[in-house]
């Protein structure tokens, strides 16, 4: 029973009115403790009571990590961190009110479970076999509690000629089955258990790499891995708790869930007081917060956590004002410490008032609404229903005809209008363009163009530019800079305007209209992409007339390329010489060696220096690989110094990491004599940076930063703003601008200004011939006096002053 001291009424009303609404305030751990553990442990146990209603009903749901609690998961033959938390979440789905939906699954608790269950059967062996052996028995763990699968092995059971069609169905049903749940294990869906083993080890890997760390055979000592584990397995809580208490839009249970639920942690019980501690390390990272936590600690660890214990009654002020929005109350935030009283202490007298009022309000009182929860929905449905055949007809044949979803979820293909190719999560990086805003603000140019007349008042002649190259970036652990080819469009999108505004009053200009064609990550489909492209009128009034972009030098950019054939292609920050091998590819930037003469100058000069420690890709043959030789003619590097760091791993069937750490800590160990030079693209140099937060002869040079030097491939990086995450480098970068962000802007901007010349001096030269193709702006570009603002295509740009070297941001 609650004590019926001064404040204990106001304190719990409260603590009601928090767990009876929705959440909507920031996170709040209540710390109970007390010189009398009793007290801290009826005081949880007069707070369960209130979130149950009369008999079997639940009003909030709520698990109690009690002695009966803890004593059950000792029982289970799991990792105690787990059986504690899996019983945690069976009492959480055996408490969620009646008519909120009593199927919440907490699918991410259970997949973290299932990899501590396949502990001990997987042993040493290659990396890829034991990512292979640790999907295959996530697959079967799965598969037992999947309706579909059992139904068809209950089937192989029966009698003939029922197992026939069973195992029939089985062999048909099995490997697609298998396939998919794999593939969305190495999907964007569990980036979040990647990005958290990440955080806490410091190395990369998709889903099944990172698994293997929480493994006995993952290589951390027990304690580490312990810590790992807890640290796991809350932040799935969390998250499945966060799915809970935000239904669909559409779901009549999205009104009735208008509770937060409730954990309550007694500390006193064995590993619940560091489970208490990891709630409150990661719930101050959310808000709202999903969950109440109310905890019982002894005066010591309390005293540790929430910096001081209030009374009752002052706590119950302090809630009052965390309500009301004064954040300042909470001293150690999330945490507030309270303690109550034992006997004989003035504090403990009891108050008959508050008394009266514990025995008149025995339970909360959630505000969930009954019928009229369904009434939005019942007007939504009629609403899609009407407008799901319009939408299905705009899609199959309108704006989203000529695209597809590629392996990794993103759209690639080409669009125009009532499409997008913005998908999943949104870019929240202030410093990195919005493809939504970019898309929108192409579409808006290209009616401005519509409302263009010439000098008769008749619709002005225009053509068409492709931008095309890759938008997106798969959500992999390995995909973790942004696309370079955002910035490019924005500068592509700004300059679309700019001329276009002088092409209204300036007939020697002719307007262009801007279409998009995303490649996906890392020109993946960039071939499939390209014959769309492949397909469109090439002659005529509005019909295409270039493709600018590519932004890449890969192989696959250089095949998609060569898919196009007869179609002039300019390609937007490119720089591998190599790419110009088709006859209509046209580089607008500096080739590599440009970029290598400034890196090479740039070296020499540093103070102590006596050498350069290279790291290339050397699979990357059109970018990397060329750039690392541009350097190695110029004396920068040497088969002793260089570091290999794959974009991918080298496929030659040995397990090993695409950038060792053996030799992030050579180049930090040498760093006061020999330069790192990166001459591969910005993931590997975020790996590098990554890798290197984790390494002692890394991190401990805060005081004396690492000089370090990108190529072009840097930019993105830089652009992006991480860079101010690792202080102990200090990063400059080759652009062809004083930022990093302008270079990529300048890059796009040249490639449309490039186009829109070549466009201009074709339909001078055709006049008369107003249904000319794209043969003429091949023709144009390829003339020695072709000229656009003082730039020429294909020139490797050496010593021409085009090639900056951008200087760390400071702060």
């Amino acid at each position: 029973m609650l004590q019926p001291v001064d404040g204990m009424d106001r304190l719990v009303s409260l603590l009601d009115d928090v767990t009876g609404d929705k959440p909507r305030l920031p996170p709040l751990v209540v710390v109970a403790t007390s010189p009398d553990p009793a007290r801290s442990t009826e005081f949880l146990a007069a707070l369960t009571a209130r979130l149950s209603g009369s008999g079997d009903s639940v009003l909030v749901p709520h698990a109690h990590a009690d002695k009966a609690l803890v004593d059950s998961a000792a029982e289970r033959e799991l990792l105690p961190c787990a059986a504690l938390l899996d019983e945690i979440v069976q009492r959480l789905q055996l408490r969620i009110p009646h008519g909120a939906g009593r199927n919440w699954k907490a699918r991410r608790c259970r997949l973290v479970l299932d990899v501590l269950d396949v502990d001990g059967k997987i042993g040493a062996a290659r990396q890829d076999t034991r990512r292979a052996m640790l999907l295959t028995q996530l697959y079967e763990r799965w598969a037992t509690r999947n309706p579909l699968v059992a139904w068809l092995r209950r089937m192989n059971r029966n009698e003939f000629p029922v197992p026939l069609i069973g195992a029939l169905l089985t062999a048909v049903l099995s490997g697609p089955l298998k396939w998919s749940h794999t593939r969305r294990l190495t999907s964007r869906a569990t980036r979040w258990f990647s990005d958290a083993v990440r955080s806490r080890v410091g190395e990369p890997g998709d889903f099944a790499s990172q698994a293997l760390w929480l493994l006995a055979s993952g290589g951390l000592d027990a304690e580490r891995r312990d810590k790992l584990h807890r640290q796991v397995l809350v932040k799935a809580l969390l998250m499945d708790l966060s799915d809970l208490v935000r239904p669909g839009r559409l779901s009549p249970r999205r009104r009735r869930r208008r509770w937060t639920p409730v954990l309550l942690l007694d500390g006193a019980q064995p590993r619940v007081a560091d489970l208490l501690d990891e709630f409150g390390a990661q719930v101050k990272l959310l808000d709202p917060a999903p969950v109440l936590v109310v905890g019982a600690l002894d005066p010591q660890h309390a005293e540790h956590v929430a910096a001081g214990a209030r009374t009752v009654p002052d706590a119950a002020d302090a809630v009052n004002r965390f309500v009301d929005g004064d954040r300042s109350v909470l001293p150690e935030p999330p945490y507030l410490a309270v303690r109550l009283p034992v006997d004989g202490e003035r504090a403990a007298e009891h108050n008959p008032a508050v008394r009266t009022w514990i025995d008149s309000h025995r339970h909360v009182a959630p505000r969930v609404p009954g019928l009229s929860a369904v009434a939005p929905l019942a007007v939504v449905v009629a609403l899609l229903a009407g407008a799901s055949g319009f939408a299905a007809h705009q899609y199959l044949l309108g704006g989203c005809s000529d695209t597809k979803i590629n392996l990794s979820g993103e759209r690639v293909g080409v669009i125009e209008s009532g499409c997008s190719f913005v998908s999943g999560k949104a870019v929240d990086n202030p410093r990195v363009p919005a493809l939504a805003t970019l898309e929108r603000q192409a579409a808006e140019n290209n009616k401005a163009v519509d409302r263009l007349k010439d000098r008769q008042g008749n619709p002005r002649y225009y053509r068409t530019v492709i931008f095309f190259g890759p938008l997106t970036r798969a959500d992999q652990a390995e995909s973790t800079a942004p696309p370079n080819a955002i910035w490019q469009l924005q500068g592509v999108v700004n300059k679309q305007e700019e001329h276009n505004q002088l092409a209204d009053s300036d007939d020697g200009k002719v307007p262009v209209k801007l279409v998009l064609a995303n490649s996906g990550d890392r020109f993946a489909d960039g071939k499939w992409v390209a014959q769309r492209i492949a397909e469109r009128e090439r002659a005529g009034r509005g019909e295409l007339a270039a493709v600018i972009g590519i932004s890449q030098s890969r192989p696959q950019a250089l095949e998609a390329v060569g898919s196009l054939s007869g179609i002039p292609v300019i390609g937007a920050a490119m720089y591998g010489s190599g790419m110009t091998a088709n006859p209509n590819m046209f580089l607008s930037s500096p080739f590599n060696a440009a970029f290598a003469e400034e890196i090479a100058k740039w070296v020499r000069a540093q103070p102590g220096v006596r050498g350069a420690s290279v790291v290339h890709d050397p699979d990357d043959t059109y970018f990397s690989k060329e750039l690392q030789a541009d350097l190695r003619s110029r004396d920068i590097g040497s088969d002793d110094k260089d570091v290999v760091a794959r974009e991918v791993p080298s496929g030659n069937g040995i397990a090993e990491p695409t950038l060792k750490r053996q030799d992030v800590e050579r180049l930090c160990a040498e760093a006061d004599t020999v330069v790192p030079v990166i001459a591969s693209r910005g993931d590997q140099l975020l790996k590098l940076l990554s890798i290197g937060a984790d390494v002692k002869a890394c991190k401990d040079r805060a005081d004396r930063p690492i000089r370090i030097i990108s190529g072009p491939g840097g930019i993105v990086v830089a652009g992006s703003g991480v860079l101010a995450d690792y202080p102990w480098a200090k990063v400059w970068v080759t652009g062809l601008a004083g930022t990093a962000e302008r270079s990529e802007w300048v890059a796009g901007a040249n490639s449309f200004g490039m186009a829109a010349q070549a466009i201009a001096d074709a339909h001078h030269d055709t006049t008369q011939v107003p249904v000319w193709d794209v043969s003429q702006v091949l023709a144009c570009l390829r003339d020695p006096e072709f000229d656009y603002d003082g730039l020429k295509p294909n020139v490797p740009g050496v010593g021409d002053g085009r090639v900056h070297i951008i200087e760390p941001a400071v702060g």
